[in-house]
């Protein structure tokens, strides 16, 4: 009687597992099709200009607030398109494909995204970042130099 109740509390959990298991080589069958790819130059350019025009439709001067909200959403979105569609991977030019790191990918499309928006609306960029954006970028040219 005692091998029946055991028989019967390890009967479901193997049911389960053997019904899980037979389904999941189907599942990796479909996993194993998307061969991930990295982003490109023309993916990258699509992103970055969509994240741009969000940012720029999204705020107005005077509002920081508003600006860096819409920042902070255009750049998770950006830097989640490129891990989860691209494995987070990218690759420039004829570079060799590398896996970015997060912290320096944010970083980067931060950078891109408000320079992209000083280009195409300058009116709605806060001062405060403007001035912090021309900072690093002179920043930048200087190592470039050396």
């Amino acid at each position: 009687m005692h091998y029946f109740h055991v028989f019967r509390r390890l009967s479901i959990p193997f049911l389960f597992f053997t019904i899980f298991f037979n389904i999941s080589p189907k599942l990796s069958e479909v996993r194993a099709g998307n061969k991930i790819i990295p982003a490109n130059e023309k993916d990258l350019d699509l992103y970055r200009s969509m994240g741009i025009t969000y940012m720029c439709t999204n705020s107005t001067k005077g509002n920081d607030v508003d600006f860096e909200k819409s920042l902070v959403v255009a750049a998770n979105l950006f830097s989640t398109v490129i891990d989860q569609k691209h494995g987070g991977f990218i690759k420039e030019n004829k570079k060799k494909e590398q896996k970015v790191d997060a912290r320096l990918l944010q970083n980067n499309i931060f950078f891109q995204l408000v320079g992209g928006a000083l280009s195409y609306c300058p009116d709605k960029v806060p001062d405060s970042m403007e001035k912090e954006f021309k900072k690093q970028y002179e920043k930048i040219q200087e190592l470039n130099k050396k």
